[in-house]
């Protein structure tokens, strides 16, 4: 636990003293370029960028990749592109080593049709999860896919400036991207067409509500969820720090933990607990169904989320949709106040305030209605309503037909589905086809 702090400290907490790594790592990838290690210089430049120490030197790098993408584009190589080509062949040897690999579990799941092509007018896909947007170029032919389907890509991290999304810069078809972080809207802005941003869409806008069911306060046994891989960036041993403060103030709360292996076990996590003796007020649940999620969500009455930097949490959404108020640490991502935590639906909370913020936030429910706010502004039809929105525009201007809409679709750990089931069978020759187009070596 001391190295994660440090670890922290490092990477998050120097403040203006940023710039000094900042520069440090900018000077080192012009000295890889010296040496003639130019992919590895601009892979070095996306990491520092996504390290986000300081702004000005991020600004710099973020014109170094356009002015490359404009260069490349011309005909110059600069590395760029020998950067993204070696992050295809990667992602797709990994994948293909990977037991049971099959390009076709993909399609209808990760991969995900919500308009038929058909009649000469583009449809619409969609593919979700970082680690799955170089699988797409690589597994698929994209020239011809995009002759078909306007793309849209949903990264479940934030920080847009790395291989996995720019890869997409040398499209010469319009690639949509969805993002509710202004700093990564920033990134596909900077580095221009064939970028579009979808804002605000992301990961955590395809929450389906149907089977939430809140249940009235005197049946909310329990007092905080976690909802949270165990993983080391979800910081499950600060939670339990706090926890153990109010232990100390005689306070000892009820807790739920839902997760499932990552870079940690559960019994890891309990090492964690066991250190602050919080141990005993724990209950894990450990890859359990969406559904029985959604039933612990109901029964409680607090959710935390104590990482500092993720994706678009869909947890917090779930939990809203439950009426459960979420607790959000200070700076969370890149330090953008989220429209989707405000008075009804939970709070922004410093490091060292978080016990007294769980105690307050339980004794004072009735101060949050997160489901109501939720329902009006964070429904997964809403998100449909924005992102077909701005495709269409796009296609408009473009002079491509556009008679049909999009059909609603959800999301969860495992994949993408269809609001109604029965779409997908309306989708049927648009899989056939993407099957047909899979590369197979």
């Amino acid at each position: 636990m001391q190295k994660s702090a440090l670890r922290e400290r490092l990477m998050f907490d120097l403040g203006p003293a940023g710039v000094l790594p900042a520069g440090l790592l900018y000077g080192s990838a012009a000295t890889l370029r010296a040496l003639g290690k130019d992919a590895t210089a601009f892979w070095l430049l996306m990491k520092t960028h996504s390290a986000a120490f300081s702004p000005q030197i991020d600004r710099r790098i973020l014109l170094e990749i356009r002015d490359a993408t404009a260069a490349e584009r011309a005909g110059q190589s600069t590395g760029l592109r020998a950067l993204y080509d070696r992050t295809v062949r990667d992602a797709v040897a990994a994948f293909r080593r990977a037991p049971g690999a099959d390009p076709l579990r993909l399609i209808g799941s990760r991969i995900f049709v919500i308009k038929s092509a058909a009649d000469g007018e583009k449809g619409v896909l969609v593919a979700d999860y970082n680690y799955m947007l170089p699988l797409l170029a690589g597994l698929f032919d994209l020239e011809v896919l995009a002759r078909k389907y306007f793309i849209v890509l949903e990264p479940g991290w934030n920080g847009y400036c790395t291989p996995d999304v720019l890869l997409y810069s040398f499209s010469d078809a319009p690639v949509f991207v969805q993002t509710i972080e202004p700093r990564d809207r920033e990134v596909l802005e900077t580095i221009g067409a064939p970028f579009q941003a979808i804002f605000p869409t992301s990961t955590n806008c395809w929450v389906d509500y149907r089977f939430t069911k809140p249940l009235p306060e005197e049946q909310r046994d329990i007092d905080v969820i976690m909802v949270a891989a165990w993983a080391n960036f979800k910081r499950h041993w600060r939670f339990f720090q706090a926890l153990s403060v109010l232990r100390s103030r005689g306070r000892r709360l009820k807790v739920a933990l839902v997760g499932y292996r990552y870079d940690r076990t559960q019994e890891d996590i309990l090492r964690d607990a066991k250190h602050f003796g919080v141990d005993d007020q724990l209950q894990f649940f450990e890859r359990i169904s969406q559904r029985e999620v959604s039933e612990l969500l109901c029964r409680s009455k607090v959710h935390v989320i104590w990482s500092r930097r993720e994706g678009s949490n869909r947890a917090m959404i779930e939990a809203m949709m439950a009426d459960v108020p979420t607790i959000v640490r200070q700076g969370f991502n890149f330090g953008y106040q989220y429209p989707h935590i405000n008075p009804q639906t939970g709070r922004f909370v410093a490091e060292p305030d978080l016990a007294d913020a769980m105690a307050d936030m339980i004794d004072n429910r009735h101060r949050y209605s997160a489901r109501e706010w939720a329902m009006a502004h964070m429904t997964c039809q809403r998100a449909t309503a924005v992102m077909e929105a701005a495709i269409q525009a796009r296609a408009v201007e473009m002079g491509e037909p556009w008679t049909r809409g999009l059909v609603v679709k959800t999301s969860n750990l495992d994949g993408q589905q269809y609001w109604d089931p029965a779409d997908r069978e309306k989708f049927a020759g648009d899989y056939r086809f993407l099957e047909s187009i899979v590369r197979r070596n």
